[in-house]
């Protein structure tokens, strides 16, 4: 997600809780016989149980408008869709407050309140919707928060969608390419590997963050070409939306969409928007704070340590590949000397490794004060502003350098990129040993099994794995 996005996103769940509560206020007000102001209304409900009771329920609303999708992007989707979800979870929201009501002896609990705050909430809700929608679509105009994607389709039809997407700015789509495939080249794909239009996607893929491919072929006789682009996308875990029918699929997964009143089918690999993502989100945002407010005698130490022992900056700040392919600038504490990477060329025949990454097991780079901070993991410490900035999270395959990433030569081990890259990893805590082939094994692993509780037990094995050392090098 762009900062941009992130941004919007941000500013509507706060907006969503404010409508909510000012909602509840004004139908205190209506259902609450014999009070002439608000100050009456506010002077009767400030107690300590109330506040628990709203800072809860605020809580429950945000979760539930969550798992309604009510925060996943509808550039593509009808009205109709974003009102029928909030319609559901403004209904399902209601429940705490009707079911609690006697339990906990709120007099306020009557059919009028309860009519009044549910047809107010979703007024209101809708209403501060539109007003984002309206927000979103200008930003997008003015060329903000936009999506970059890649057109392919016959001739006329490669016209045809590229105009629709250009025509539709509101929906924030900035074409990279479009590839317009010729009759004798509908039927290649075959062999996907040779194909000349999944060559130049992949190449395009492998130059620019793209964000989406569009495809728009007819299936009748472009079918085998349209496997092969899917295969492509799965395999880089990049969104593909078909303006056709669904081919098989094995790993990703499909929903269907609308653009100016055609459907397209999504398909997608990667681990798609949901609750779960925003709770492991939130345990990202909540865990590196606190973690950097309480590990700040350890960053000092650290600091002091290598500021005494070599030359150089403290901390190592390095251009890494994250979601979608995206740069970001990766930091951690400087355990080498400070022309580490200029001698990295010299240093290539002794790499360890098996595949594109390097590792040495004694580098001669590494500084005396390095060797002890790679042991103990101390290094890594830096990650948590990745991860507190959205660059990163806590749990996720390794960021690679551009030198490594440069190297990979199998297409599918692209679809690491699908996900946040993170501070630890299934690779990290089985032995962090340079078999490429493994790491990525187990990336996939993480990747098609993801789930909250398995980021908890990475992040609970990761602890003996730091202090037993092994493959820290």
């Amino acid at each position: 997600m762009n900062p941009q996005r992130s941004a919007l996103a941000a500013l509507l769940k706060l907006s969503d809780l404010g409508v909510v509560a000012v909602t509840f206020v004004v139908s205190l007000a209506v259902a609450t016989p014999g009070t002439d102001n608000w100050v009456t209304i506010l002077e009767m409900r400030v107690a300590v149980r109330n506040v628990f009771f709203m800072a809860g329920y605020l809580g429950f609303w945000h979760l539930v408008l969550q798992s309604f999708g009510l925060y996943r992007s509808y550039r593509l989707s009808p009205n109709s869709r974003e009102w029928r979800d909030l319609g559901a979870a403004v209904l399902v929201s209601t429940i705490p407050v009707w079911a609690l009501g006697a339990l906990l002896r709120f007099e306020f609990v009557t059919p009028t309140f309860l009519a009044a705050f549910t047809l107010l909430a979703f007024w209101g809700l809708a209403s501060e919707r539109r007003l984002f929608r309206i927000l979103a679509r200008s930003m997008r105009r003015h060329g903000r928060n936009l999506r970059n994607v890649i057109v392919v389709a016959d001739g006329d039809g490669a016209i045809d969608t590229a105009s629709r997407l250009a025509r539709r700015s509101d929906l924030g789509y900035r074409i990279l390419d479009v590839i317009e495939v010729d009759p004798e080249q509908r039927g290649d794909g075959n062999g996907a590997r040779g194909s000349t239009v999944v060559d130049r996607i992949a190449t395009l893929l492998e130059s620019e963050p793209v964000d989406e491919v569009f495809v728009a072929l007819s299936l009748d006789t472009a079918q085998p070409l349209i496997r092969a682009i899917v295969s492509l996308c799965e395999e880089r875990g990049t969104t593909c939306r078909l303006l056709a029918s669904v081919v098989d699929l094995i790993l990703a997964r499909a929903q269907v969409d609308v653009v100016d009143g055609r459907p397209v089918i999504t398909i997608f690999s990667g681990p798609h928007d949901s609750l779960r993502l925003l709770a492991k989100r939130m345990i990202d945002i909540v865990v590196s704070l606190v973690s950097l407010i309480v590990l700040v005698p350890v960053f000092l130490i650290v600091a002091v340590a290598i500021k005494l022992d070599s030359a150089g900056p403290v901390l190592f700040v390095q251009q890494r590949v994250g979601l979608n392919g995206r740069r970001f600038w990766f930091c951690k504490f400087r355990t080498m000397v400070e022309d580490a990477e200029q001698q990295q060329a010299a240093l290539e025949l002794l790499n360890e490794a098996h595949g594109p990454v390097f590792k040495i097991r004694n580098d001669p780079r590494v500084t005396r004060a390095g060797r002890w901070i790679r042991r103990l993991s101390f290094d890594e410490l830096p990650q948590l502003f990745n991860v507190l900035r959205g660059d990163m999270s806590l749990v996720g395959p390794r960021p690679l350098p551009l030198r490594d990433v440069s190297r990979i030569d199998i297409r599918a081990h692209k679809r690491r990129f699908s996900v946040r890259p993170g501070i630890t990893c299934l690779w990290q805590i089985n032995g962090r040993e340079p078999e490429f082939d493994d790491w990525i094994k187990t990336d996939m692993e993480y990747i098609d099994n993801w789930s909250l509780r398995l980021d908890v037990k990475i992040l609970l094995k990761t602890i003996p794995s730091v202090r037993s050392g092994r493959g820290a090098y």
